[in-house]
């Protein structure tokens, strides 16, 4: 019997050792491969995530806007007039009409539908040889206050017909002498209605 002391074998020369120590390093690399695949090449910690709203689920926005205008109807009193061919005098009053489509949707929707006259117009009515006044129908607002600014409610106005109408009296004691006489080609052409959000 052989009393003698005895070296235990190393992983390297016991027998069936190397097979050992190669086996755990193809499984550390497997499970570095499959960390490095799953975190897009970087390790991080533990995440989750889940929607909020069901599919499907989507936010719409109002709108603010005018229908094409139609064609204005001048009248002087109860007679309808073409603005090309008609002479205003000192005292005429002339009158025009137009229609247009209000859409205005949004529960908190409100807006102004005014008329906008073009410059020599709108001087002309500053300076006091035109009286002018404006009415809307067909909003739910009658312009009680005289502002000339009509108030839309979203929802409330919205696909409505308005009928437009302005007045305009040429004051007879605002001139003397040749005074307005001959004027031709006052442009009308920049008068507008314009719609505007106010919330």
């Amino acid at each position: 019997m052989n009393a003698a002391p005895q070296t235990p074998q190393s992983e390297s020369t016991a027998p069936g050792g190397g097979n050992r120590r190669a086996g755990r390093a193809v499984l550390a690399g497997a499970v570095a491969v499959g960390l490095l695949a799953a975190g897009g090449g970087t390790f991080s910690q533990w995440s989750d995530d889940k929607d909020v709203f069901a599919a499907g689920t989507s936010l719409s926005t109002g709108e603010l806007r005018l229908g094409t205008p139609s064609t204005p109807v001048w009248t002087d009193g109860e007679n309808t007039i073409d603005p090309a061919v008609f002479r205003a005098v000192p005292g005429d009053t002339l009158t025009f009409s137009t229609v247009t489509t209000v859409q205005a949707e949004g529960e908190n929707l409100t807006g102004t539908l005014a008329l906008d006259l073009p410059d020599a117009l709108q001087q002309a009515v500053e300076a006091g040889h035109l009286a002018y006044s404006l009415t809307m129908t067909g909003l739910q607002d009658v312009d009680s206050d005289g502002d000339d600014l009509y108030t839309v409610a979203g929802d409330v106005d919205d696909d409505q017909d308005v009928t437009v109408t302005a007045t305009f009296l040429w004051n007879a004691d605002s001139v003397d002498g040749t005074a307005g006489q001959n004027i031709t080609g006052l442009p009308l052409q920049d008068t507008r209605l314009l719609l505007t959000q106010t919330v």
